[in-house]
């Protein structure tokens, strides 16, 4: 039931705020604006957010080749296609991760070593990316009516550093341990400490953090190379790349509020922030929209994935999801 209200909720969240932002702006602008999106330039846009997913796919090698796990690049960035898809046409059956760790665990036979190390790639490449936007809001800040954002900024930054120094700490964890090993209902909390083991591992690997944290820094700086190719693209020139570096991690934080993948959030942080910058309301929403358009479309390549491997026998996670519980 709490699982329904939520996905409610977030369609509600979503479609409200894109049918407030279409009443708002001009429809036929729009429409000008996206049938003068020049092709070479939205090309390129699709080019650096590809690159950024192989960033993302070098990123996760890292911590699997630290922990034993053999696989290639080329593979893992056919997973996080296949996740990707996920995340835009499967979005309330089921998250892109849980397909990634299907497909990791098929490959690797150890399902517990592929959870930890999605999971932990996930964290820091949370982390980069809220730290850009807390550096970035001390000189947005004017534009918001509170310090609301601020806070939920600080708050997730220190729930993650909290949760990854109980990991890293020998003694912390070791009570953490404890008090999961009691959980005995389906060998749920042997399962967990098993997947804490994986986190656990790599307290003495600071080097492997660190290379992990900065590959995240640097696919979060070609997708706001990806949104100033579009801005380009679309013949905004008042847009620079300078702003959209403070822009775009912000946008991010503002997109974690329930919605679907942060549809009508998203582009309501776009409306409020480059609205500063004497941009029309059309212009913006023809930007949100396109840099909302890109990954969907790529994911499409993941869809194709998914079918090949189906045809192979590798039934995806939405059928068995059982799995990788």
């Amino acid at each position: 039931m709490k699982k329904i209200l939520l996905n409610l909720l977030r369609i509600s969240v979503s479609f409200g705020l894109i049918f407030y932002l279409l009443y708002i702006a001009d429809v036929s602008k729009i429409m000008v604006i996206l049938k003068s999106l020049n092709i070479w330039g939205f090309f390129l846009a699709v080019v650096v957010c590809l690159l950024s997913l192989l960033i993302m796919a070098m990123r996760w090698r890292v911590l699997n080749l630290s922990h034993g796990i053999q696989t290639r690049t080329s593979q893992l960035y056919v997973f996080y296609l296949i996740g990707l898809f996920f995340n835009n046409f499967l979005p309330t059956s089921i998250g892109g991760d849980l397909a990634r760790v299907f497909y990791l665990s098929k490959s690797s036979k150890n399902r517990s070593a592929s959870i930890g190390t999605v999971f932990l790639e996930r964290i820091i490449g949370l982390l980069a990316t809220l730290t850009l936007a807390f550096v970035s809001l001390f000189w947005l800040i004017q534009y918001f009516h509170s310090n609301r954002i601020i806070y939920v900024t600080m708050i997730i930054i220190g729930i993650i550093a909290i949760f990854l120094a109980s990991i890293m700490s020998r003694r912390l964890y070791k009570r953490f341990n404890g008090l999961i090993s009691l959980i005995t209902f389906y060998e749920i909390g042997d399962k967990i400490i098993k997947v804490l083991d994986t986190l656990h591992f790599y307290r003495n690997k600071k080097s492997i953090l660190l290379k992990t944290y900065l590959y995240s820094i640097l696919s979060q700086f070609l997708l706001i190379l990806m949104n100033f190719a579009l801005a380009r693209a679309l013949g905004l020139t008042g847009v620079t790349l300078g702003y959209l570096i403070l822009v775009v991690p912000i946008t991010f934080v503002i997109g974690l509020v329930p919605s679907i993948n942060g549809i009508g959030v998203r582009d309501t942080g776009y409306l409020i922030l480059l609205s500063r910058q004497g941009l029309e309301t059309s212009q913006i929403l023809s930007l949100s929209l396109t840099v909302t358009f890109v990954p969907i479309l790529i994911s499409l390549v993941g869809g194709i994935f998914l079918m090949l491997y189906r045809q192979k026998g590798i039934e995806g996670p939405h059928l068995k999801e059982e799995k990788v519980t």
